[in-house]
């Protein structure tokens, strides 16, 4: 919890200073052509550990990249990485999880405010809803009998918001089912 209090602060001194060096944006945050680069921090981790006590956890880490092919959509490629530990009576395991593959977005903001007439500054505010399509390998190590590793391919839907602080920066939060967590905070850099 520690570390996680330092990285909000971190993120939250980064993004004062980014505001106080450029404080204009022009026009609307996702357009095509748009490169952005994504890292968070995933909260809620779905899935194995329900006995026991956690003895180690490491946040799922989260990175993207993202390519505007139209005014409304982007694709792009993402990595995740979550490692947790347990103790249960005389055992002890761990798992080791990555996350890899394609996402796509579709990026409403604009749409609201032109087509719905709903007062919204697309020129600060994203508003996206994603699906990350992809492999989960999930490493097991311990001392019970489990039986080798865990491949999954899957498809999962979330809701995201960004916010731009500046032409450049923004923070995000996404939420649902993605990459290793139910929640992902994070930074966008636009490239």
């Amino acid at each position: 919890m520690k570390k996680l209090t330092l990285l909000l602060a971190f993120i939250s001194i980064v993004s004062i200073v980014a505001k106080a060096q450029d404080d204009d944006s022009d026009g609307v945050v996702h357009q095509k052509g748009n490169n952005l680069f994504n890292a968070g921090i995933g909260l809620g981790y779905y899935g194995y550990g329900l006995l026991g006590n956690q003895t180690y956890s490491l946040p799922a880490l989260t990175a993207n990249y993202e390519i505007g092919v139209h005014d409304y959509f982007g694709v792009g490629p993402y990595v995740g990485y979550k490692s947790y530990r347990y103790s249960y009576l005389n055992d002890d395991y761990g798992f080791n999880l990555i996350a890899f593959g394609a996402r796509g977005s579709f990026h409403y903001s604009t749409l609201l405010r032109e087509e719905l007439d709903i007062d919204i500054d697309d020129s600060k505010w994203d508003l996206y809803i994603l699906a990350n399509f992809g492999f989960e390998i999930t490493t097991f190590s311990g001392d019970t009998n489990f039986e080798g590793d865990v491949d999954f391919i899957f498809l999962r839907p979330a809701l995201g918001v960004r916010y731009y602080f500046n032409k450049n920066f923004a923070m995000f939060g996404e939420g649902g089912r993605g990459a290793l967590s139910y929640l992902t905070l994070g930074i966008t850099l636009k490239m």
